[in-house]
This record gives C-alpha cells, structure tokens and sequence, in this order.
C-alpha cells in the first residue's frame, strides 16, 4: 500500500463525524488485514472501513478511490530489459508475471491478466505473497520474472527498475477505501468523498 494512500486515508477520515464535523483529537487506527477477510469484518463490525485494490467482487460495500494509477513494468535493475528504449509486448511474452498469491486482492488478481491478454500479452503468472519486502527479494532471484506496479508506488527504490507499457491504454490500479453499505460508516464516507474529490462507487 503506498504510503501516499495511507497519508490521504488518514487525513480524510480521521476524526469524521457523520454530521461532517470533526471530532477533536479523534484517531483513525490501521492495522494490516488481507483484501479477502475485509469483507467479513466490514460485516461482523469489526472494521468501519477497509482499502482494497477495485474491483470489488463482494456485494453489500460501498467505495471511494483514493489512488488511481496506470501499471508499468517493474524489473530489477540489471535485467535484460531495462536498457530497452520501449518494450514491446514480444519482450514481455518472454517474462513471467510476479503476481498475487491466491486470495490477495481477488478482483483485481483476476481482471488485470485478462486486460493484459486482450492488450497482446498472456502472461504466465508467478504467484507470490503481497509482502514489499518478498516481492522486491523475489524479483532479484530471476532473469525472466517481471511486476506489475505504478510508478509512484516504485519511485524512490533503488532496486527496482520502471518501464511504462507498450500502450497509450494502460491498465489501471485504482485503490479504494470500502465500508458496509447504509451503515454510519457509509454516510461518514460519502460526505469524505464529497469534501476530498474522492469519486464515490456506491
């Protein structure tokens, strides 16, 4: 999760009442929880609000988008195709794809191969945790294994390399924040979205 989401998060929501006043000295606390239990504490109430990679397969939820960024190629720095003046989608056909291990991010994981296909590039996937510390390891450990990222969520790390897509059409990675659908925390949400310009999925 790149930082600059979190940052928008917590100043958007921190101290939000449903009436849109703030409330003084009032937290938001975070704590690290997979996309695919979200849902399910959403539900049970022990999460107000969730942030997920869209789409959203779970019904029920309501969303603002907080981050929405096109994919580039990310490699170590020394890989074959860094140097390239623009990658063609034959370099990428010889690569495998680092991606998300089952049950990470379960709509996106599945729309963004597809987009790939239809743009020209099947990709065999490499399923890994979503762990940044793994996935920059995991990518140092091969010659034919490449990421998918946004550039802003790369920038600043020395052992990883961006190229942007061969296409004008990149797919996207659009973050959300969720909440359960006609809850307080919904309302508190939408009024968010309204004042931060953050578009509103209900």
């Amino acid at each position: 999760m790149p930082t600059e989401v979190l940052a928008e998060v917590q100043n958007g929501l921190a101290g939000e009442q449903a009436d849109g006043a703030a409330r003084a000295g009032a937290e938001l606390r975070m704590r690290h929880v997979g996309a695919a239990d979200q849902p399910e504490l959403l539900h049970h109430g022990e999460l107000a609000f969730g942030i997920v990679r869209l789409p959203v397969t779970t019904p029920g939820l309501v969303g603002a988008v907080v981050w929405d960024e096109p994919l580039g190629v990310v490699m170590r720095p020394d890989h074959r195709l860094a140097a390239r003046p623009g990658l063609t989608w034959d370099d990428l056909a010889t690569q495998r794809l680092l991606w998300y291990d089952e049950g990470c991010a379960p709509g996106y994981a599945e729309t963004i191969p597809a987009q790939l296909a239809a743009l020209g590039w099947r990709a065999e996937l490499h399923p890994v945790d979503d762990q940044q510390a793994l996935f920059v390891h995991t990518l140092q450990t091969a010659c034919d294994l490449v990421a998918l990222r946004p550039r802003l969520a790369v920038q600043g790390e020395t052992q990883l390399h961006w190229r942007p897509l061969p296409t004008s059409a990149a797919p996207r990675e659009r973050l959300a924040v969720t909440a359960l659908a006609g809850g307080r925390a919904a309302r508190v949400l939408a009024q968010v979205a309204e004042r931060q310009g953050w578009p509103f999925l209900a």
